[in-house]
C-alpha cells in the first residue's frame, strides 16, 4: 500500500498522538494513585494476563515491548512494596518468575472504582463504533510494530 500526502500527514499525526498520550495519560494515571506509577501497575497489570504459570522477566517484557532489565528494575520495587513475588522457574533456573501476591489482588480491588471511572473520562464521548475502529487500528499498528521489531522491514534495508 502506498500512503498518499494526504494519508501522510495523517499517519504523522496519529504518530505523534500516540507519543503524546502515552506521556500524558501516564501523568494523570500517576495522579490516581501516589503509592503505585503507572509503569508498575502496568506490569502487574500485565503479569495478571498470564493464566496458567506465572510468567517470567522476559516473558513481561515481550509482552510489553520494553527490556527484561526495566521490567527487573520495576519488578524489585514491585516486590520491596509486597504487590509481587520473584521466584526462580523450577522448570528453568535461569528464569525468574513474577507471582501476583494477595496484597496485590486486594490493591486491584480497591482501585476497581478509579480505574472505571478513569477509562470512562478518557474515552468519553467515544461511541462503540468509533472504540472498535479504533482498536482494530491498534491491533495493526501492533502487528506492523512486531514485524518491524523482527527484523521484517523495508525500512532497515534502505539504511
Amino acid at each position: 500500500m502506498e500512503i498518499t500526502d494526504i494519508d501522510m500527514s495523517k499517519a504523522a499525526f496519529v504518530y505523534g498522538a500516540i507519543h503524546s498520550l502515552a506521556n500524558r495519560m501516564q501523568v494523570i494515571g500517576d495522579r490516581i494513585d501516589p503509592t503505585i506509577s503507572t509503569k508498575q501497575w502496568f506490569v502487574l497489570a500485565a503479569v495478571s494476563k498470564f493464566n496458567k504459570a506465572p510468567p517470567n522477566i522476559g516473558d513481561v517484557a515481550k509482552l510489553l515491548g520494553t527490556s527484561r532489565q526495566n521490567i527487573k528494575k520495576i519488578a524489585n520495587i514491585l516486590e520491596q512494596r509486597g504487590y509481587l513475588r520473584l521466584q526462580k522457574d523450577q522448570n528453568d533456573l535461569r528464569n525468574i518468575q513474577l507471582c501476583l501476591t494477595e496484597n496485590c489482588y486486594d490493591y486491584f480491588k480497591s482501585r476497581d472504582q478509579r480505574e472505571n471511572e478513569y477509562l470512562e473520562n478518557i474515552f468519553s464521548g467515544i461511541d462503540d463504533e468509533m472504540l472498535s475502529t479504533l482498536c482494530n487500528g491498534m491491533k495493526q499498528l501492533i502487528e506492523n510494530i512486531d514485524r518491524m521489531m523482527n527484523g521484517d522491514s523495508n525500512l532497515e534495508r534502505q539504511g
